[in-house]
């Protein structure tokens, strides 16, 4: 609520969204559909040589990296919606399409880890499988040194872009990569195990990794819930705020101000800022370009503006009493 029940009658008030690099977007574009070609590839291979093998953690990786094309394709598809900038119907953009995507992403791995989480245990319990460990071996080596490749491509292809979608991406490569290279190895030393005392192992070997790679990923998706439940709640992100109100103070003492109310919010690659100066009720010693300097001056002390930013100043002589205003 405001102060006095009445709504704020502002001097002056500036909104400015930097326009959207189409080319960036392209790019983004572009690489999200290479990389959803190849993780689709690599999970029909996984699927395939995981039934050949009866090797359930080769499925399950297969699996993992069918779901991995399914959200690449929609992270694809939410770039699409974001490069088309503001419109009348979504008029801050598209930005918000990020971390529900990263919601929805990192709801579906936890199923499906929590599915091979009960396959493993369930094959442990009724005395293991035996697999085909060559064909193991061979699939786990090959999709490893894939991933590591994919993931150095990645990387280098998107410095500069800021893409959380393809951050997100990119080191699911490295994730994959790595899980890979664990089965190799886990499968290596169930070979080595052939025709010594301790064989009678082999057949849990592949269940015990099925609950170890299970067991051990549920973490990551847990995490990427949690920071985008945050941005969908619009939790202000302690970071910004600190920054936000620092440059505000500052402002204020420079050019005289009685205080400054400041709210902010990080959605996706977008960050939503806005600042109000308090001023004296019978202040007119400030022109319209002069607040306009103000303005900006802000968005240099903040670093400058992204693509992705929203930035509102404002001067008014009504305060706003919140509790944002107190924290």
């Amino acid at each position: 609520m405001w102060g006095d029940g009445r709504p704020p009658l502002p001097m002056e008030a500036y909104s400015s969204h930097v326009a959207i690099d189409a080319d960036s977007h392209k790019k983004e574009q572009t690489l999200l559909l290479r990389s959803a070609c190849a993780t689709a590839a690599l999970s029909l291979l996984s699927i395939l040589l995981g039934l050949i093998s009866g090797a359930q953690s080769i499925v399950f990786d297969g699996m993992f990296d069918a779901i991995d094309v399914a959200m690449t394709l929609l992270a694809w598809h939410a770039s699409r919606l974001i490069a088309r900038g503001a419109d009348c119907r979504f008029q801050f953009g598209y930005w918000h399409l990020e971390p529900i995507l990263s919601l929805v992403s990192g709801t579906v791995r936890i199923f499906v880890c929590a599915y091979g989480l009960l396959g493993g245990v369930s094959s442990l319990m009724s005395g293991g499988r035996v697999i085909s460990y060559d064909i193991a071996i061979m699939y786990a080596a090959v999709s490893s040194c894939l991933s590591v490749a994919a993931f150095l491509y990645m990387q280098r292809c998107c410095r500069g872009l800021e893409s959380r979608l393809l951050e997100s991406d990119t080191w699911g490569w490295l994730f994959g990569g790595l899980m890979s290279g664990g089965l190799c190895v886990s499968f290596l030393l169930a070979r080595a195990l052939e025709g010594s005392n301790a064989a009678w192992l082999m057949p849990y070997i592949d269940p015990v990794v099925l609950i170890l790679l299970t067991g051990g990923m549920l973490p990551f998706p847990i995490s990427s819930i949690y920071r985008s439940g945050r941005e969908i709640l619009q939790v202000a992100p302690a970071d910004l705020n600190r920054q936000v109100r620092a440059v505000a103070g500052k402002l204020v003492t420079r050019h005289g101000f009685i205080d400054h109310q400041s709210y902010v919010a990080r959605i996706g690659r977008a960050r939503f800022i806005e600042i109000g100066f308090i001023t004296p009720m019978d202040c007119d010693v400030f022109t319209v370009a002069e607040l306009d300097a103000i303005r900006s001056e802000v968005a240099v002390e903040l670093g400058g503006l992204r693509t992705a930013d929203w930035l509102t100043v404002y001067f008014t002589a009504v305060r706003r009493r919140s509790l944002a205003d107190q924290g």
